[in-house]
């Protein structure tokens, strides 16, 4: 299987997911540099299995159900009304309701479903192939459904439960990524590489839960919220202003703004043989500046993935700030995510410094 060319190794892609999950401490560091030969469906199945083997030596999951059905005998709680409205009693029967421990629930719906679905998938790997069919075996007594947004939304989890909770963020992951193909009971891999708005998410969440589990000395804070400074009017129809991720020491602010463009040049309106980066973007910065009326050193950086072009530039600006006109910097900075994940540490590291 050839490997496909990316902007991004789908390895990098999991390594930024595990800073979002907040799991980074249970990513195999080995896992991430070993798998360049790789198809991403075979990374995917491979994370997913490595998961679920923990989750079958645990044994399998079972929670509590109330069931209400009509019985010969008495368990549970008795349902007076409907007994009595069935005629149950007249049938040496009556309608009972108890709880049943089943493990026929919506988390091992979830768990096997995905794995009839890389199961199914186009391309997946033979030796992955026959492990999915383990997991099918062994997971015999409960039922495939139809798995949507809300069926993640509708999961609970406790202390008694939380160790599946990676293994869920994984299946959605997975459920994200695959649709059904044009094959008749099949399904095909959506690549999530090839989706920018999706990326756009996933690169700056990846961004702020690197600073605020890295980064000492400074708080970070995540959708920051600023005032515009408008005054009288409806403020209801005025949009709400905030920032991607906002770090503040004793000595400085800093503004990240994330923005996830398969070209962040584009060619000049006024001039084809030249290249800028885009307005809006600029634009949007310059705001933020203005409007954070902070008293210390500020720092707005815009933050590009590297797509062949790389930029490092440093502009010296001057904001007005709490009435007063005071000088900043507008950093713009491109970071390569197809380079080793220690390498774009270094870089996090050194955009802050």
């Amino acid at each position: 299987m050839s490997k496909k060319i990316r902007k991004v190794p789908i390895q990098n892609v999991l390594y930024m997911f595990s800073y979002i999950w907040e799991k980074v401490e249970y990513l195999d560091t080995k896992f991430l540099d070993n798998n360049d030969d790789f198809d991403s469906i075979d990374i995917l199945s491979k994370l997913y299995l490595e998961n679920v083997k923990y989750i079958m030596k645990k044994g399998i999951y079972k929670e509590y159900k109330e069931i209400k059905e009509e019985i010969k005998g008495i368990r549970g709680k008795i349902d007076f009304k409907d007994s009595l409205n069935n005629l149950s009693f007249d049938n040496a029967k009556a309608v009972c309701v108890y709880d049943e421990l089943l493990e026929n629930n919506l988390i091992n719906q979830i768990i096997k479903t995905t794995a009839y679905k890389l199961y199914k998938a186009e391309n997946i790997n033979s030796n992955h192939k026959k492990e999915l069919n383990n997991v099918l075996l062994y997971f015999n007594q409960v039922e495939t459904i139809n798995v949507t947004k809300k069926s993640f939304e509708n999961l609970k989890f406790n202390k008694n439960n939380y160790y599946i909770y990676y293994m869920i963020l994984i299946c959605e992951l997975i459920n994200d990524s695959l649709m059904l193909s044009e094959n008749k009971g099949s399904f095909k891999f959506f690549d999530i590489l090839d989706d920018d708005k999706k990326m756009q998410q996933i690169f700056e969440l990846f961004v702020f839960k690197y600073y605020e589990k890295k980064l000492k000395g400074y708080t970070v804070s995540y959708q920051k919220k600023l005032n515009w400074n408008m005054f009288n009017g409806n403020q209801n129809i005025v949009p709400e202003m905030r920032l991607d991720i906002y770090l503040e020491n004793e000595e400085e602010s800093i503004i990240i703004d994330t923005k996830y463009y398969p070209n962040f040049l584009k060619n000049s309106y006024y001039s084809e043989d030249k290249k800028t980066l885009i307005s809006g973007n600029l634009y949007q910065m310059y705001t933020y500046l203005n409007h954070l009326n902070s008293s210390k050193k500020t720092k707005g950086i815009l933050l590009y993935p590297y797509n062949g072009e790389e930029i490092s530039e440093k502009y010296d600006i001057n904001i007005m700030n709490q009435n007063n006109i005071n000088d900043s910097i507008l950093q713009i900075q491109t970071i390569d995510l197809s380079k080793n994940w220690r390498e774009i540490e270094e870089e996090l590291n050194n955009i802050i410094k």
